[in-house]
Parts: C-alpha cells; structure tokens; sequence
C-alpha cells in the first residue's frame, strides 16, 4: 500500500500507539511507534519520518528531552512534531508551543478527529 505519509508515534502506552495507528490508516498515514523516547530517537535516525507523535510524560527520557535531542540533530531538526499530553492546560499549550516551537499540541485522551486535523495540518493533506 502506498501511504501519504509515514508517521513516528512515540509513547509508553503501547495501546496509545496502536489507537493512532488505526485512526490514521484510514487517511492513509503509516504510523510506526516507538514505547520510549531513547527507541524512539534511534527509529529517526535509521529511517527520519515525515512527523512525530510525541508524547510528553515519559520514564526515563521525556518528550521534551526527545524534542531537545532532534532539534540538535540536523536530519531531524525539521521533523513536524505534534506533542501528545494528558494534561489538558491551555497554558500549558502556549508554554509549550512557544518555548519548543512545536507544530501543534493534542491533549489526551483525544478523539480521533484530533489527531487527523493535526496531522493534515502539519503534513498539509487532507
């Protein structure tokens, strides 16, 4: 199958990964997925993907170390990122988004409808 594009979802809930997996096949989007921040930067770094998932409370390595890391990588610098979090703090979002420069900001639990307006947005498809 030919996708319109890849997609790296990164989060320790493996449930939450195949969630997005399933809701983005539907739009063609190939979603691969990545259970901690360290697996997940080295999933980048053999293949880079057109956008990350990422979720923001993580053990060991957190999204923002993640993002922290890709933004002092040239090939994955320019990688869309759309931060997943439970926290649900329209200051948060702001923070967030100016302090990293994030892409966008989907909060959990989110409805697939969330993720798939973020995705086309970024990646610019619909």
């Amino acid at each position: 199958m030919d996708y319109k594009a890849r997609v790296l979802c990164i989060d320790d809930e493996p449930g939450v990964v195949e969630l997005v997996a399933l809701i983005l096949k539907s739009q063609g989007v190939k979603v691969d997925g990545a259970v901690s921040g360290k697996e997940g930067l080295e999933a980048m770094r053999q293949s880079p993907p057109d956008a990350v998932l990422l979720d923001v409370m993580m053990p060991e390595m957190d999204g923002w170390e993640v993002y922290k890391e890709m933004q002092a990588d040239d090939r994955l610098k320019n990688i869309p990122v759309i931060i997943v979090t439970a926290r649900n703090s329209s200051f948060e979002e702001i923070i967030a988004r100016e302090r990293a420069g994030v892409s966008d900001y989907v909060t959990k639990p989110f409805l697939p409808n969330d993720s798939r307006q973020s995705l086309a947005q970024v990646l610019e498809f619909n």
